[in-house]
């Protein structure tokens, strides 16, 4: 069956030659670089990681990954909050270099696979005890490749978002399958970070500016595990809203849990200040300088204190206890905590009525990533040579294998809420008759909206019903006020011109979301007539998704659609199991290497 291209939000050849030669640009130097270092000649990279190396005193492969990591992860958040601001405010684009923030993503993205590729180049003795070998002679740490191809995975993205477009149309949401994949990508590579400073101090021991590099990492990671919430952080969710405080336990237990349950007190404020202080500087940056909408984030204070007072109490000796209580705490008082922060910053303030299953999923959620912080955790430490991680009884095969199944059943864990809590449906049987009360009117007109409700009792204790604008050249949403029975009024007046997209939403339970039109133009590109509600008019509550996406097509086959989240469900399989062989990997060799020192030790005094 031949289904015709969607044109719109696709490349133009201009754009694909641009970004094939930059792309075919980098791997060409990348490959001068390794077949020059791999010779024995002399390269200024080279020699620039040696001068870093002396300097920082670590092994010139780990010289200049941090910095190049570190830069490449801040212009891919950076350029991602950015881009969904500018699609909430003006709609689509027009390819993958549409709009200027695309660039930042883009180079950030080739930036994460630079810092992959440079200790592949690089790599030489000394070397952490287990590596990868790629040829005779050739063997690379096990953070490189993880970097490397958690690089890869986020560039493949790229052009296969290009070609998600041209089948599907424009699906504009954050949790579009490509979407995930560069984003995922990108997260997933502050693990092969994390990874990275482990082996290093495994060979060089620790020192105050290389703990402060981990503390930065961890940070890193709460700022990046925020960008899957992003919807919600502007106030056009288009998933359930009792995913949002499931996503900010899981990245506040799980990040935490990695850094406590390795390093001293206090050290969980370190991290959380670098998260707050750089996550407000783009929040800030995006609205002001660049005039976009303001992008709001939890706060994770109190996460931070639940955590130091869990390790104050339990220790850090059982890391999986730690673990386990920390995402018990952070599911329920966490949970209350941003529940009220909710109420003072948020977009869409949580509804009381959802505290109990946010509570309920949030401690499952937070017991899940408390299990798998305390692995990775747990990991980094005999990569790193800890005394107490290598200790006897922890590195019997029966110890180990049981915290990898700890770590396995949190994962389980943690995917079995999420996906039960993903799903959407929309409840066709909601209609309303509409008021519109003109405030403005000549060219551009704006009114309140009022709507009566057919069933009446249809918004009570519904979880948002707001009125909203978006894609005109900014963002509105105004809560519908109760007036009277079945009846609600918008806070604010709606604009009904332009470009604007005028509408009522309604979040009905744990995963009903419906949406009725009030206001869109005409759409030549997509072949969808204007839309403008008239005073008295009845209208129904569809499915949100065909309002919010309104250049989706829905012509396509679902089993397209399937296929499309089943590749980047196993694209994502294939990143975790990635993550869990080289940390593994890497944690074997640094049994082994310890166990191997403690022979020699009681050699030396035997004799």
């Amino acid at each position: 069956m031949a289904i015709p291209l969607a044109t719109t939000g696709t490349a133009t050849f201009d754009q694909i030659a641009i970004v094939t030669g930059v792309v075919s640009l980098m791997y060409v130097a990348l490959a001068v670089l390794l077949w020059r270092e791999r010779t024995g000649r002399v390269t200024l990279v080279g020699r620039f990681a040696d001068t870093i190396g002396r300097l920082d005193g670590v092994p010139r492969w780990a010289a200049l990954t941090p910095y190049v990591h570190a830069v490449s992860l801040l212009a891919c958040a950076f350029g991602v909050w950015w881009d969904i601001a500018v699609h909430i405010d003006r709609g689509r684009d027009t390819g993958p270099f549409g709009t200027p923030a695309h660039y930042p993503i883009f180079f950030g993205i080739l930036g994460v696979i630079v810092s992959g590729v440079l200790p592949i180049a690089l790599a030489g003795k000394p070397l952490p005890a287990r590596t990868i070998k790629l040829t005779k002679g050739w063997r690379i740490p096990c953070s490189a490749a993880l970097v490397t191809v958690c690089g890869t995975f986020a560039l493949v993205g790229f052009p296969l978002d290009d070609v998600w477009h041209r089948l599907f149309g424009e699906d504009v949401t954050l949790w579009g399958p490509t979407h995930l994949l560069m984003i995922g990508g990108v997260v997933f590579s502050i693990f092969a970070r994390l990874l990275a400073q482990a082996e290093v101090e495994q060979l060089v021991g620790s020192t105050r500016f290389r703990r402060f590099q981990e503390l930065i990492a961890v940070g890193a990671l709460l700022i990046a595990w925020d960008l899957f919430s992003t919807e919600f952080n502007y106030g056009v969710p288009q998933f359930p809203l009792i995913l949002q405080p499931i996503l900010i336990v899981f990245g506040a237990t799980l990040a935490f849990t990695i850094l406590r349950a390795r390093r001293g007190p206090g050290t969980t404020f370190v991290a959380l200040g670098v998260y707050l202080v750089i996550r407000g500087g783009i929040a800030f940056a995006v609205a002001q300088p660049l005039g976009e909408i303001v992008g709001h984030f939890p706060l994770l204070v109190v996460e931070a204190v639940l955590v130091e007072l869990a390790a104050f109490a339990l220790g850090n000796k059982n890391r999986f206890r730690l673990g386990v209580v920390a995402g018990v705490l952070i599911g329920t008082v966490g949970v209350v905590a941003e529940y009220a922060w909710s109420h003072v910053w948020m977009p869409i303030a949580w509804p009381s009525s959802m505290l109990p299953s946010a509570i309920g999923y949030g401690v499952l959620a937070g017991i899940g990533a408390g299990l798998v912080g305390a692995w990775l955790a747990t990991r980094y430490a005999e990569v790193a040579g800890d005394a107490r991680a290598i200790g006897i009884k922890y590195i019997r095969p029966v110890a180990v294998r049981r915290t990898h199944q700890l770590g396995a059943a949190g994962l389980v864990l943690v995917a079995a809420t999420v996906f039960f809590c993903v799903p959407r449906s929309a409840d066709p049987g909601v209609s309303g008759v509409v008021s519109l009360e003109r405030v403005a009117t000549g060219a551009e007109p704006t009114a309140y909206v009022t709507i009566t409700l057919t069933p009446g009792d249809a918004a009570d204790g519904a979880r948002w019903f707001e009125a909203l604008a978006w894609q005109g050249g900014g963002l509105e949403y105004h809560p519908m006020d109760k007036v009277a029975n079945g009846t609600y009024r918008s806070r604010d007046a709606l604009p009904m011109y332009g470009k604007w997209k005028s509408m009522v939403r309604l979040h009905q339970g744990q995963r009903d979301m419906v949406a009725a039109w009030v206001y869109a133009p005409e759409d030549a590109a997509i072949e969808k007539p204007a839309i403008q509600v008239s005073n008295g008019q009845q209208v129904d509550f569809i499915n949100e998704q065909q309002v919010l996406r309104r250049e989706e097509r829905t012509d396509v086959p679902r089993w397209m659609w399937n296929g499309g989240y089943a590749l980047l469900a196993v694209v994502g399989l294939l990143e975790v199991l990635g993550i869990a062989w080289l940390v593994g990997r890497g944690a074997r060799g640094g049994r082994m290497r310890a166990a191997q020192l403690a022979d020699n030790e009681r050699e030396r005094e035997t004799a």
